[in-house]
């Protein structure tokens, strides 16, 4: 069974910065304050969007585990290890 508590939190995304990334519906992302470019799979734009919309890491896994139906816990892992990489290339 889930338990959040055992959640290792996601360091924070600058929101600023993650709302005026531009995506396109392919998965490419371009950062236009660092000029910086990727690419992500359908589950990271999926991700991306929700970032952008506001929803929490549990949200998103909650989501994601219903779409690909697999664990929460693996969807959770899954969205940190995503965000905690955002974070770090939005730094």
């Amino acid at each position: 069974m889930f338990d959040p508590r055992q959640s290792i939190p996601s360091p924070p995304v600058d929101m600023v910065r993650l709302s005026n990334l531009a995506i396109n519906r392919n998965g490419f992302v371009f950062d236009p304050k660092s000029g910086h470019s990727f690419t992500v799979n359908t589950t990271g734009l999926t991700t991306l969007e929700l970032l952008q919309e506001g929803a929490s890491t549990e949200e998103i896994a909650r989501r994601l585990s219903k779409i690909h139906g697999v664990a929460m816990e693996i969807a959770l892992g899954a969205v940190e290890g995503f965000v905690r990489q955002l974070a770090r290339n939005l730094a």
